[in-house]
C-alpha cells in the first residue's frame, strides 16, 4: 500500500496506559499511519499547529487526568483536562472538512453503581469526579461537533494490564501482597475488569468500521471482590492478611455488551484468570 493512501490516525494521550497499547498496535497495521500530539490540550495553538500539519482521518481522543489521586491533589486543573481540553479539540476539529470520525474515551463512571447489567441507555449518574468530567465532554461532544465528523463514545470499564501503575485497585492489590500489608476490602463489592487487549482490538475494530454512538467496552461479567482473592490466593501461593469489611451493600457495576458484539462482532478473549495471572506473573 502506498504510503499517501495510508489513513492518518491521530492520538492524544499516546505515552499513557491506553494510549501506549493502541500505538503499537496501529502501527503494525499497513493500513494505517500514526501521529501522536505531543503537546497539552489546554494550550490551543498547539492543538492548531497540530491539526493543521497533519490531515488526520481518524482522531483518537484519550488524553486526560483519570487516576483519584491525581483529581483530589488539583481537581480544578483535572476538570479542565478533561473538559476543556475536549472542548478545544472540538472547536479545532469543526474547522477541518478531513476528519471523518472521532474516538472519545469515556468510563464507566457515567454510570451509577447497579446491581443490573449497564446499557448504553442506562441511568447516567456519575459516582466520581472523574466520571462527572467525563460525562460533561460527552454531552459537549455531542451538542457541539460537526455532525458530518462521526462521533463514538467508548465507555471503557475497569481497563487491566500488567503495565497499569500502583494506584489502582488490582496492582495496589498485588502491592500489598507481596509486602505483606493487611488488606482491607468488602469482599461482596464488584468490577467489570476487562484487558487491554481486548480494549485495544475493540477500539481499532470501531475505527475500521468508522462506527459512530457509545458503546461499553467491558468484559460483561460482574466479578466480586470475593472472587479475585480466591483466585489469587490459588495463582500466588501466598498468605496475606485480610480484613473484610463486613457490609452487606454491595457496590459496583458491570456491563451489558450485546451492542458492540452486534455492531462490530467483537468479543473479549481475555478472561479474569488471565488478567490475575498477567499481574502477579514473575
Amino acid at each position: 500500500m502506498k504510503y499517501k493512501l495510508k489513513k492518518i490516525v491521530g492520538i492524544t494521550g499516546a505515552t499513557g496506559f491506553l494510549g501506549s497499547a493502541l500505538c503499537k498496535d496501529i502501527k503494525n497495521r499497513n493500513k494505517f499511519r500514526l501521529v501522536k500530539f505531543k503537546g497539552n490540550i489546554l494550550n490551543r495553538n498547539q492543538l492548531k499547529e497540530w491539526f493543521s500539519k497533519y490531515k488526520i482521518n481518524y482522531l483518537i481522543h484519550l488524553a486526560a487526568i483519570v487516576p483519584t489521586y491525581k483529581f483530589i491533589k488539583d481537581k480544578d486543573y483535572a476538570e479542565k483536562v478533561n473538559f476543556v481540553g475536549t472542548k478545544n479539540i472540538v472547536n479545532e476539529l469543526n474547522k477541518l472538512n478531513y476528519v471523518k470520525w472521532l474516538f472519545y474515551s469515556s468510563t464507566s463512571h457515567v454510570y451509577q453503581f447497579s446491581n443490573n447489567k449497564l446499557k448504553e441507555s442506562s441511568l447516567k449518574r456519575p459516582f466520581s469526579a472523574y466520571g462527572k468530567t467525563k460525562l460533561k465532554a460527552e454531552n459537549y461532544l455531542r451538542k457541539k461537533l460537526n455532525k458530518n465528523i462521526k462521533l463514538c463514545c467508548g465507555r471503557i470499564f475497569s481497563l487491566e494490564g500488567k503495565k497499569k501503575t500502583e494506584s489502582y485497585f488490582l496492582p495496589s492489590l498485588r502491592n500489598k501482597i507481596y509486602s505483606n500489608s493487611e488488606i482491607r476490602l468488602n469482599l461482596n463489592n464488584f468490577r467489570d475488569f476487562v484487558h487491554i487487549d481486548d480494549v485495544v482490538k475493540a477500539i481499532i475494530g470501531l475505527m475500521n468500521n468508522e462506527v459512530r454512538g457509545n458503546f461499553n467496552i467491558a468484559s460483561g461479567n460482574k466479578i466480586t471482590f470475593l472472587k479475585i482473592i480466591n483466585i489469587i490466593k490459588k495463582i500466588s501461593k501466598r498468605k496475606f492478611f485480610l480484613y473484610n469489611v463486613n457490609d452487606k451493600n454491595s457496590k459496583g457495576s458491570f456491563a451489558d455488551i450485546k451492542k458492540i458484539k452486534k455492531i462490530i462482532r467483537w468479543t473479549p478473549k481475555r478472561n479474569i484468570n488471565y488478567i490475575l495471572k498477567d499481574y502477579f506473573r514473575k
